[in-house]
């Protein structure tokens, strides 16, 4: 590890939250990664867009300040501030010169707190929302995501996806007064900062304190996850999007696995060995050897707020060879299970994983964003040093234990495109 993260200090701000300081040797940068409780987990399924469009709206003018006067006073600082929400929480981001932290803070609790949410820019956003999901539905992608999903898990579930219809139906429905209510649900409430760069512990936690420490509770729980009560059936759906020269296909299950099971880092290795990458199973096999497709990967979704998620397989394929790609792929998927558990691959693999996660920690920006998992996910800071030592543990057996869990006869498939 680098001699930056020997230096990473954390300390509690605002009765409980969680800052993250990692001083480093860049010079003249600070990157910011925050959030706090306010998501569409949090709320009525019906009225689960409205996060979203709040985070794209808290910048576009406050009590205080015009959306102009907010970028123009940001701008001749050189400070940038984006906003983002999903699962359990909205998120905050920011970069700036070090003389200009308490500035940058300043500016995001003055749009968490006071955003006006003018009604001009509610009607903007609600379009573009909008048109962002008619693009959805000739979007081939897009259409398998949303479909497997419905079809994984049981409607109350945080990762079930509704119907497009049903998202244009809430967005149009949602009003400013809607807006306003959400937002007064933001506040200290499951504060995570992680700020790195050239900055020091002492001046960020007193930054933090002035500023935040204005914010008021705000949403001080999140809702208990329930598993997902729906039993894995194989399934195989087809939908037709005219026009497209490819079949986005995905492969997938339901597990009961979340980023706190003693399996979870074994089952991460296990699926960056299937499909993690160009020296994977499926893309020696699959794109190498057999020349089906540009891009076929295997991942973990899900389980970012907590809660049990999926395994899936993704593809692109031709028409053409449509019926012949996925044969094949279920086959290698089959082979893998049943003699690709080898220790060189899992050494290869391990390797790359461990290599990859130091590498991405060398930028200020990566930093930040590592330290805020470690903070939303509720791990102990010393989880940051210790992850590539866990994927470097696991052992054959703990792979077996892991692909255990994956009932190989019940995975489904959705494919989206023209055939």
């Amino acid at each position: 590890m680098t001699n930056d993260l020997l230096t990473v200090e954390e300390c509690a701000v605002c009765d409980g939250g969680r800052l993250f300081v990692a001083p480093t040797s860049a010079r003249d940068l600070v990157a910011l990664e925050g959030s706090v409780h306010g998501g569409p987990n949090m709320l009525p399924a019906e009225h689960d867009v409205l996060p979203a469009l709040a985070a794209a709206l808290l910048d576009a003018g406050t009590l205080k300040r015009s959306k102009a006067a907010i970028r123009e006073a940001l701008a001749a600082r050189g400070i940038t501030i984006g906003f983002a929400a999903s699962g359990d929480r909205t998120y905050f981001s920011g970069q700036c010169f070090p003389e200009d932290l308490e500035a940058l803070l300043a500016a995001l609790c003055e749009c968490l707190s006071g955003a006006a949410f003018p009604e001009g820019e509610v009607a903007n956003v609600k379009a573009l929302s909008l048109g962002s999901l008619a693009e959805e539905k000739s979007d081939t992608r897009a259409q398998a995501e949303r479909a497997l999903a419905a079809h994984l898990y049981d409607p109350t579930h945080v990762n079930y996806a509704r119907p497009v219809q049903d998202e244009e139906r809430s967005v149009r429905l949602a009003t400013r007064t809607d807006l306003l209510e959400f937002k007064k649900g933001l506040g200290v409430g499951g504060l995570v900062i992680a700020i790195a760069g050239d900055v020091t512990s002492a001046s960020a936690r007193a930054a933090v304190e002035k500023t935040f420490g204005k914010l008021g509770k705000g949403t001080t729980s999140v809702p208990v996850k329930h598993s997902n009560t729906k039993l894995p059936t194989a399934g195989e759906s087809v939908i037709s999007i005219a026009d497209k020269a490819n079949v986005d296909v995905l492969l997938g299950v339901a597990l009961p696995l979340t980023m706190y099971d003693e399996r979870y880092h074994a089952m991460k290795v296990l699926v960056e060995m299937l499909g993690g990458g160009f020296t994977s199973h499926l893309m020696q096999t699959i794109r190498e050897r057999d020349g089906l497709t540009y891009g076929v990967y295997a991942r973990l979704a899900g389980l970012e707020s907590g809660a049990d998620g999926s395994f899936k397989i993704w593809a692109s394929f031709s028409p053409g060879r449509y019926a012949e790609s996925v044969a094949k792929l279920r086959e290698e998927v089959a082979r893998f299970f049943a003699r690709g558990l080898t220790p060189t691959a899992l050494t290869l693999s391990k390797e790359r994983m461990a290599g990859l996660y130091l590498v991405s920690l060398s930028t200020t920006q990566n930093l930040a964003s590592a330290l805020h998992s470690v903070g939303v996910q509720g791990r102990e800071l010393a989880y940051l040093t210790a992850y590539p030592d866990l994927i470097r543990a696991v052992s054959i057996a703990d792979l077996k234990r892991a692909a255990a869990m994956i009932p190989l006869d019940k995975l489904s498939l959705v494919a989206a495109g023209t055939l």
